[in-house]
């Protein structure tokens, strides 16, 4: 018999570098070094029973990332934090560990949506509310992704994935559709405003921009 729980972490610093997989890599050794036992699945080929909510891109700054696990143990969610958190670099920090109730489907089936925040200071571009104004009130706003079986790239509508966006304190913020149902990589929104905004080389910039996904938002209020 298993136990689960949440956990919500912060993957900041250079940890931003690591990738999804090296990432649960990293959680899954890290885990087992601090006493804890993680159940693994059953069958041929066995898992250990362990997902991150949503993938967060390689060099996004994740303020708060959800951890599913499942432990042999039924212990003080604060201690298993206190405990993983002495084994953990500085970039990778859990904020919060709690118990699911068994009833409660996995974490990424539940999300629905991100929160994301856009430090454009090192780029060449500016932003102004006008241009956010203008750029949601078209009728259509179309983005670019990469068929997945075909690899090129092609226009898709993603209006009704953007549920906001606007700029606060210097920073261009949104929140898109994110999940198994709907989901809108921000890249692909950040490559559309900017082409409406009149920029080309779309890439270069985006390189320039600190992406950070603030929150992520469920189904159900699990938090």
């Amino acid at each position: 018999m298993g136990y689960r729980y949440l956990f919500a972490f912060q993957k900041t610093n250079l940890m931003v570098y690591i990738s999804h997989l090296d990432l649960q890599r990293f959680f899954r050794r890290t885990i087992k070094s601090s006493g804890y036992k993680i159940i693994y699945s059953q069958g041929f080929n066995p898992h250990p029973k362990m997902s991150i909510a949503q993938p967060l891109s390689l060099g996004y700054e994740g303020l708060e990332e959800y951890l599913e696990i499942e432990l042999d143990t039924d212990t003080n969610p604060d201690l298993i934090k206190e405990n993983i958190n002495k084994q953990l670099p500085n970039g990778l920090n859990i904020t919060m560990v709690k118990k699911l109730p068994d009833d409660i489907k996995s974490i990424a089936a539940l999300t629905t949506s991100a929160a994301y925040r856009i430090d454009f200071s090192e780029s060449n571009v500016s932003f102004s509310v006008d241009n956010v104004n203008k750029f949601l009130s078209q009728e259509t706003i179309l983005g670019t992704r990469r068929h997945k079986k075909t690899k090129k790239m092609i226009e898709v509508q993603i209006k009704d994935k953007i549920k906001s966006m606007y700029l606060e304190d210097g920073f261009l913020k949104f929140t898109v559709d994110c999940g198994s149902n709907s989901n809108l990589n921000p890249e692909t929104l950040l490559r559309s405003f900017l082409i409406f905004c009149g920029y080309v080389d779309t890439e270069s910039i985006i390189k320039k921009f600190h992406i950070t996904r603030e929150q992520i938002f469920f189904q159900k209020d699990i938090i």
